[in-house]
Order: C-alpha cells, then structure tokens, then sequence
C-alpha cells in the first residue's frame, strides 16, 4: 500500500461519519442508564475530601500545602484512577455496543452504509467525551476542595505563586489519559466477551498488582503509563520489582500507542461482528 493510495481514501467523509456516530451517541449518552454509576463514581470524590476538609475546618486541624499535596497525590493515584475512574469507564465502554445489542438495535448501525470501522471510532469518542469530560470535573473539584482548610488567601497563592495551576493541569490531563487507556480496553473487552465481568475484574487485578510485575510486563497495562505522569510521584513501593523508569513524555506517548494498538485490534474486531438477538 502506498501514500498515493491512502491519500486518494475518502478521508473527508470518514470524518463527517464519525462526527455524526459522535454526536447520535453523546445524545444516547444523556439518557443512558448506565451514565448513573459513572455519575455517582464521579461525585464521590468531591463528597469525600469535601467532607475531611469540613471536619479539618472545624476541629482546627493545623495542615500546610506540602502535606496536602502529598495527601492528594496518594488518594488519586490509588484511588480516584485505579478504582473510580477504572470502574467508570469499565461501566461506559464496554456498554458501547453491548448496550446496542441489548436494545436489539445495533444491525441498525451495522446495516447503514458506514465502515464499521467509522461506526467505532464514532462510539469511542463519544464515550470518551463523555468520561473524559465527567471525571475531569471530579478531579478538579476534589483537587480545589483538598485545599479548602487553606483558606482564600491559601488558595489564591497556592494557585497564583505556586504550582497549583500546573498540578491541576496535570492531574485533568492524566485523568484524560486514564480514560483513553482504560477506554479502549474496556471497549475491546466488550467487542470480545458476552459478559465482559469477569475480564474487568481480572485486569483490575492486574492493574492493582502492577508494581510486584517484572518491567517488561508492565509495558502492557495503562497504570504503568499513568504513575510516571502524575504531577507529584509517589515512592516506588518496597516490594517493587526493579524497573527502568520512564519520562512523561515518553508515558504520553507509549500510553497513546498501546491505546492505538488496542483500538486496531478492536476494529477488526467490529469488522467481523455478527449480530444474533437472543429469543425473548
């Protein structure tokens, strides 16, 4: 295959096709029940830290920024990513198309006159629209709220002399990542299994185990790719297996390339879909 031929691809209509399948999904997206637990998994958060900085507030706890930067550090990389935002997307994306499939109207997708390949990528950003947007709010209101024992004046200079913007910047950004790693799993998952359960669990595991793994199986999962972008590194564990560290731009990048890889395989996935509804 060469350049000539995949310049001469209509790229234009693929394009307006896809924006199309986004827009459709993104309406079925607010009227979707299973938006409800990823609305509740996003509100938890904010309800959490709000709740400890009031009781920080009233009990007069003293507190300086350095520790609760660290505390937020370890309550979002091991928490708020590898719990709420996995389970999140693991509710949204692998309902992309089983949720077609249990409204007996996918073949509707499957019969127009779309590459089925167009009708994915459609389904997959909308989804990630969608969770990017909602977990993106969450991280920045529980960070702004981890804060509030600062008070005003803590907060204006914490975030105007401090490196408070570039923190919040950094955790919307890699909560944004998180969902398009796990994302594209999680839509995989629910192009291969019937019950994709018991696959999400498993990679839960995986996941949570992810500093026990030798450095070569690491590559594989989307939490490697994760920890080397947050803003405030926690320590290696002392149970850690020895591993080669890696930069955040390289993360970013190898993060996007499993994410791409995933998605191809997903792709052919779609590509050779039957549909059969099962009898009522």
């Amino acid at each position: 295959m060469t350049l000539p031929e995949i310049a001469s691809w209509p790229w234009r209509l693929w394009r307006r096709q896809t924006a199309a399948v986004t827009r459709l999904e993104l309406r079925k997206c607010r009227r979707a029940r299973r938006l409800v637990a990823p609305l509740l998994l996003a509100l938890l958060p904010i309800l959490i830290i709000g709740a400890v900085s009031i009781v920080r507030i009233v009990i007069g706890k003293p507190t300086n920024s350095v520790k609760l930067d660290q505390g937020y550090a370890v309550f979002f990389q091991t928490f708020f990513l590898r719990f709420l935002v996995f389970f999140g997307c693991a509710a949204i994306f692998t309902g992309v198309f089983r949720g077609d499939m249990l409204e007996k109207t996918l073949h509707y997708y499957l019969l127009a006159p779309v590459r089925r390949e167009v009708i994915a990528a459609g389904k997959f950003l909308a989804a990630l629209l969608a969770t990017a947007t909602l977990f993106s709010i969450s991280a920045v209101g529980s960070f702004l709220l981890m804060r509030l024992p600062l008070g005003r004046a803590g907060l204006e200079k914490f975030l105007l002399q401090g490196p408070g913007w570039g923190y919040l910047a950094g955790y919307v950004g890699v909560t944004a990542l998180a969902c398009l790693g796990y994302g594209a799993v999680f839509l995989l998952f629910g192009a291969l299994f019937r019950n994709p359960v018991l696959p999400v669990l498993a990679l839960f595991g995986l996941e949570s185990i992810n500093f026990l793994l030798p450095g070569w199986l690491k590559m594989v999962s989307v939490v490697y790719y994760l920890q080397a972008m947050n803003p405030v590194p926690l320590p290696p564990s002392p149970f850690a297996l020895m591993a080669d560290s890696i930069s955040p731009l390289l993360a970013v990048a190898g993060l996007a390339a499993f994410a791409v890889i995933v998605l191809v395989v997903t792709a052919l996935r779609i590509r050779r879909m039957e549909i059969i509804y099962a009898a009522d």
